[in-house]
């Protein structure tokens, strides 16, 4: 396996990651022995991250906070969020949560440094929690999707693996959504998807009960390492979702952040084969 940063890294373009380059290369036979790393030169111009709900940004928070001095980052947030209701805020599930939710993601989005995030505005749950119409409701939410590539044209876009972080059935499905039409649109040879997802290990840092999926460490082909000043920038921004996370669910989750300095996410790239074979 050939471990690349297809993100394109642009080391004429960031002088002050200069340093972490270096240190990232000499520490390379450590994380990845007798394997190639590989940092492309160009940094994509255009970067869209499309999650389900409004919070979902917070698992790659360094990360976007990393390419927004580099690149041009979108947010596309695919449903309104409406039933993510939890005891600690107190507010009701409907409309009243959809307001407070995209405040918040606005909120995320500034402290990150990247553009005002993109609403959807699809019903949170796209029918499969019986509340609503699914394959209408499906069919004009992929509508979306593709009129929103259209318009930001991007050179990478970053949806959940089919592991969908938390396993949720809307991560899993957005991402299934952009896949889908970038093949259907015959986009995916220009347009870079890749796939987030965590490792079993580092998985191990966070609370069981969290459910999170993982990936297998010998398929992800992109690690991203980003910097403590990123990190931090990610802790601020994902304290703006104080409708969906207590005061306690924060110090435990930046807590364990701060533990863990590797200070790397993975990422999966989708691959076509250009060959075209008469067999299985």
């Amino acid at each position: 396996m050939q471990i690349t940063d297809d993100f394109h890294i642009s080391l004429n373009k960031l002088l002050p990651f200069v340093p972490m380059v270096f240190l990232l290369l000499s520490c390379a036979d450590q994380k990845v022995p007798s394997e190639e790393l590989v940092i492309d030169s160009v940094a994509p111009k255009t970067i869209m991250a499309i999650f389900a709900h409004p919070d979902d940004e917070t698992c790659i928070g360094p990360v976007l906070a990393k390419y927004a001095l580099i690149s041009d980052v979108h947010l596309v947030v695919a449903t309104d969020g409406r039933y993510g209701i939890n005891d600690h805020s107190g507010i009701p599930a409907g409309d009243s949560l959809v307001v407070v939710r995209k405040k918040e993601t606005v909120c995320a989005c500034e402290k990150l440094g990247i553009n005002p995030p993109h609403f959807l505005e699809a019903k949170d749950g796209l029918g499969l929690n019986g509340n609503h119409k699914f394959y209408k409701e499906a069919a004009q939410l992929k509508e979306q999707i593709r009129t929103k590539i259209e318009a930001l044209k991007p050179d990478v876009i970053i949806p959940f693996g089919p592991d969908g972080d938390t396993g949720h059935p809307d991560h899993r499905m957005v991402g299934l959504f952009t896949t889908e039409i970038l093949l259907r649109e015959n986009w995916a040879n220009d347009i870079d998807l890749y796939h987030f997802g965590w490792t079993k290990e580092q998985t191990k840092k966070f609370p069981e009960n969290w459910g999170l999926g993982n990936v297998h460490p010998n398929y992800p082909s992109t690690e991203i390492y980003f910097s403590q000043e990123e990190e931090e920038k990610a802790f601020i921004s994902m304290q703006c979702h104080v409708s969906q996370f207590s005061k306690e669910v924060f110090s435990e989750w930046i807590q364990a952040e701060r533990a863990d300095t590797t200070n790397v996410l993975y990422f999966r790239k989708f691959a076509l084969d250009s060959k075209v074979l008469q067999t299985f």
